[in-house]
């Protein structure tokens, strides 16, 4: 019979073996950790440094006519999902070739990732003659070469088979590749059925909707509401498909009046095969994008680091106000060096130790190693217009005639997050749109009224970051009932 009433000779949390190889290890692992994290090599770190990279601003052409020319620098807008093609430089496909995911995604202003190169198909010969695209001319859709350090990629799609198909809906994949092949080349055709013969051959106004067929497979690139999720957020995927109305063309009609009555061509195609053309409404918009990437001196640096905090949204700026504000526990308004670069890395503003420093005493005038933030956060900050501040004033205006007073409580019961444009489009959900707005206010009493000014200071910092004067008024539209 066994005497289970022995003395244990170890207790339960006692180690046994060589248990201080296992402490080295751990040591080994937090001083690699510690070194790649202030060397910027973590892989949360190399993740932002790829998505701010895909996210420097970048020019559109300025047209001086009509018409769209090779070379223009563009962005194509569909008029389902109203987002931009854009490349996910970060989604790499497990084929032979390089290549990239392509979505659509919503925009505020034109990037490196959304900004493409109109180029001809050099392998057959242009019997137009001069640089206009022409509808049905054969042309191919170059990525931005910043985009990946000047290699050359393509718009490409190739027939759909088990293996090679869209993840998410199965259809005729799309993406961009390091290849010249002719799974590469494209043409162009009107979205009226009803002229979309008479207009072969015709130059391509900047204006027109058009159709992008894709010239192997002879279907329509298209994209939907298909919630395509990557480091970017909630984006929609981008295939090749004909989306063709069912309905009868009326054909015997047709005759009588003259028209062709082949019955394909004649049917209306849906949003998602509708794309537009979106060109530079202004002449500051045409750039050189050498100076972007061009960081031997501050002011290059500082367009550099504007475009990153407007790629974190319309909140962005306030986004890194706050992190300042935290750190500010004298209530000074002042940081010290250390506290501005983990203040920058915090945000997702991966600078070098050399480009945070160059930043760095530009701003600490006095060499005391210290800056006032608000100087700094000034430097992004643009002035709005009558027009902005006069919907700013009105959305005030009608806080405190429906509430008695501007709170922040007061603002979360009135403020409708149904219409914003986000959640209208799938992007947000309302508790989202909600809780972003109500996370930036840097308010710890709900009750503490807001005055004009303070309100005034949010919306600013708002209007720096969206471009388009019609954006920012239908936001304040939409949250106020204005």
């Amino acid at each position: 019979m066994h005497n289970y009433n022995v003395d244990h000779k170890y207790k339960f949390q006692t180690r046994i073996g060589n248990w201080f190889e296992e402490w080295e290890l751990d040591e080994t692992k937090k001083k690699d950790y510690l070194k790649n994290r202030q060397n910027g090599q973590l892989a949360s770190i190399v993740k932002d440094q790829k998505t701010n990279f895909s996210l420097r601003l970048a020019s559109l052409t300025f047209p001086k006519d009509e018409y769209i020319h090779f070379g223009f620098h563009i962005m194509l807008q569909n008029l389902k999902t109203q987002g931009f093609l854009s490349i996910d430089i970060q989604e790499k496909l497990k084929i032979a070739e390089e290549a990239y995911n392509v979505t659509t995604a919503p925009a505020t202003q034109p990037t490196v990732r959304s900004v493409f190169v109109v180029v001809p198909y050099t392998k057959e010969p242009n019997f137009f003659g001069d640089d206009v695209l022409h509808y049905g001319q054969h042309f191919r859709i170059l990525a931005n070469p910043r985009i990946s350090n000047n290699k050359t990629f393509y718009l490409h799609s190739l027939p759909q088979t088990p293996t090679r198909c869209a993840k998410i809906s199965r259809k005729q994949e799309v993406c961009a590749i390091e290849s010249d092949v002719f799974n590469t080349v494209w043409k162009l055709e009107h979205s009226d059925p009803k002229i979309r013969f008479e207009m072969e051959g015709l130059p391509i106004r900047i204006d027109d909707v058009v159709l992008v067929k894709h010239s192997f497979t002879q279907h329509w690139l298209a994209s939907d509401d298909i919630v395509y999720q990557n480091d970017f957020g909630r984006e929609r995927e981008v295939f090749v498909h004909s989306y063709q109305c069912l309905n009868k063309t009326q054909n015997l009609i047709a005759e009588k009046e003259g028209r062709t009555t082949i019955d394909i061509p004649l049917r209306n195609q849906e949003p998602q095969n509708l794309w537009k053309f979106i060109v530079a409404t202004k002449q500051n918009e045409q750039f050189d994008e050498s100076v972007m990437d061009d960081n031997r001196n501050v002011k290059n640096l500082m367009i550099r680091v504007k475009q990153q905090i407007t790629g974190k949204g319309s909140y962005g700026l306030r986004g890194l106000a706050k992190i300042f504000f935290e750190m500010d526990q004298n209530n000074n308004g002042v940081v010290e060096y250390d506290d501005f670069k983990w203040g920058l890395r915090n945000f997702g503003l991966n600078l070098s130790e050399d480009e945070t420093k160059m930043i760095f005493q530009t701003f600490d005038k006095n060499n005391n190693g210290k800056i006032e933030f608000n100087e700094f956060l000034d430097a992004f900050r643009l002035q709005m217009s009558d027009k902005r501040l006069y919907f700013v004033q009105r959305a005030y205006a009608s806080i405190e005639q429906k509430a008695g007073k501007v709170t922040l409580d007061t603002m979360g019961r009135t403020i409708n997050v149904k219409e914003h444009p986000d959640v209208l489009k799938g992007y947000k959900t309302e508790r989202q749109v909600f809780q972003e707005f109500v996370s930036h206010w840097n308010k710890g009493q709900p009750d503490k009224v807001i005055s004009f000014q303070e309100f005034g200071e949010f919306y600013q910092d708002v209007s720096s970051a969206i471009q388009q004067d019609e954006t920012f008024e239908a936001i304040l539209k939409k949250s106020w009932n204005l």
